[in-house]
C-alpha cells in the first residue's frame, strides 16, 4: 500500500513539475498549482453546503490564487454570494463570476505573458479580424460584440440563429487571463460555443505574437 501511495505521489509531483513557472511564463508554479486545487475544492465544498448555491451546480477554477466561478446564476444576489464565499476562503486573493448561460459549463480561458495594454490591443485585433462589431467596451477590461447572424450548419443543428462574443481581462502581475464566452439566441451544440471561444483566444495569441518585436 505504501509503495502504491508513493508511486501516486511521484506521478503527481512529476505532472506538477511540468507546471513550474519561469520568468515570463503563464504556467503556475508547483506551489501555486497545489494551492489552486485546494482552494477550488474548498470553495466547491462551501457551495455544496449553501442552500442558495447548491442547486446551481457552479464550477470553480483557481489560477494564481484568484478564483473563477462559472455557471448560470438566476439573479445578482446569487452571483454576489458566490463571489463573497470564494473571497472569504483562506488563501484566495480575489474571485470573479463568469455567466456562461449553462450550469457547470467549462470556461474557455487563456493566460498571456504580456501587459494588459498589449493583450487588450490584441483582443481588439482578434475580434475585428473575426468579423465582429464591438457594441460595448470597458477599456482594458472587457468587451461585448454586437449580435450577428449565424448561417445554418451542423454546428447550429441546421437552425439560423444569432451569436456574439464576450471577453473579460484579468491581470495577475505580468500575466493577463482572458475569458471568452460565446452566446447564442437559440439552443445548439456546446461544442460550437467552445470552438468559437477557443478560436478567439487563439487569434489573440497570434495577434500578440505578430506585434512582438522579432
Amino acid at each position: 500500500m505504501r509503495r502504491g501511495r508513493s508511486a501516486c505521489l511521484l506521478v503527481l509531483a512529476t505532472w506538477l513539475a511540468g507546471c513550474a513557472v519561469t520568468s515570463g511564463s503563464s504556467r503556475e508554479s508547483v506551489g501555486e498549482a497545489l494551492h489552486g486545487i485546494s482552494a477550488s475544492n474548498t470553495v466547491q465544498i462551501r457551495y455544496q453546503a449553501d442552500p442558495l448555491l447548491a442547486p446551481l451546480g457552479l464550477r470553480v477554477e483557481t489560477y494564481r490564487r484568484e478564483v473563477f466561478i462559472s455557471g448560470l446564476a438566476q439573479n445578482e444576489a446569487q452571483r454576489a454570494r458566490a463571489v463573497a464565499i470564494a473571497r472569504d476562503t483562506p488563501g484566495v486573493l480575489d474571485a470573479y463570476f463568469v455567466d456562461t448561460g449553462l450550469p457547470g459549463r467549462p470556461v474557455s480561458r487563456a493566460h498571456y505573458p504580456a501587459s494588459r495594454d498589449a493583450v487588450w490591443s490584441a483582443a481588439i485585433t482578434a475580434i475585428r479580424g473575426a468579423g465582429y462589431q464591438i457594441e460595448e467596451r470597458r477599456e482594458g477590461r472587457s468587451l461585448v460584440t454586437a449580435w450577428r447572424l449565424l448561417r445554418p450548419s451542423v454546428m447550429t443543428l441546421w437552425a439560423g440563429t444569432q451569436e456574439r462574443v464576450r471577453l473579460a481581462l484579468y491581470p495577475h502581475g505580468d500575466i493577463v487571463t482572458v475569458i471568452a464566452v460565446a452566446d447564442r439566441l437559440s439552443d445548439g451544440t456546446l461544442a460550437w460555443q467552445i470552438e468559437q471561444e477557443e478560436t478567439i483566444l487563439r487569434r489573440i495569441r497570434e495577434a500578440l505574437a505578430a506585434s512582438s518585436p522579432s
